[in-house]
């Protein structure tokens, strides 16, 4: 072959060779296929997330009707409770809020799980509400028949006293409160649970404030 003859280094190949090579990617058993094994990953990582999806997400669906049915409360208690000490300029005592705790049995057959609970404290003479309380609950699941730790909702808002004490001597400012539960369970929206009367009990003392 000439000088002339030989292809230079920038050549392009001849319509022959690169039909040849298109060809040979083709002829290749099909475990030997980059493509393939692109396509196999794929498929796998659609599988594994529709499992995921299934169980995390339609498994766990349930509609207002079936999470009120399954969540039941039981082991009721409530009190007045110490939130904060406050020593400002104008005011040195404290502040009592309202507070009810409970357990929760699961009456359902099925596991329950991530159960955002809210408790509304309302005065009952007005309506007005007194404060909000929340808490997530059951981050992992509670089988059927299973019972939940002790969960406490508070107002975060209430009287003021110089100590928790004089509230007894004040009686006469005392409202009869009430706390509406409400609860969520992923797609289920909020839905109404039960509705608790608030003690005059205070936390911490012998005082049960009565209203003569």
């Amino acid at each position: 072959m000439t000088e002339k003859e030989k292809p230079s280094a920038g050549s392009l190949a001849t319509p022959e060779s690169a039909g040849s090579d298109f060809l040979e990617a083709y002829c290749k058993p099909h475990w030997q296929n980059s493509k393939f094994w692109l396509a196999v990953v794929a498929l796998l990582f659609l599988a594994v997330f529709a499992v995921v999806y299934k169980k995390t997400v339609l498994n766990t669906a349930m509609s207002a009707a079936e999470l009120k049915a399954a969540v039941e409360l039981f082991d009721i208690s409530s009190h007045w409770k110490v939130n904060e000490k406050v020593n400002e300029e104008d005011f040195q005592g404290v502040i009592l809020v309202p507070e009810v705790s409970f357990r929760v049995r699961n009456a359902s057959s099925s596991d329950l799980s991530y159960v955002f609970l809210l408790g509304v404290f309302r005065f009952m003479d007005s309506g007005k509400v007194i404060g909000e309380g929340y808490r997530m609950a059951l981050r992992r699941p509670l089988p059927p028949r299973g019972v939940s730790e002790r969960i406490t909702l508070n107002a975060g808002f209430g009287y003021r006293a110089s100590s928790a004490a004089a509230f007894e001597k004040y009686k006469h400012d005392w409202r009869n409160a009430m706390c509406e539960v409400f609860a969520k369970s992923h797609n289920s929206g909020m839905t109404p649970l039960q509705t608790f009367y608030i003690s005059r009990r205070i936390e911490g003392l012998d005082v049960e404030v009565l209203i003569e």
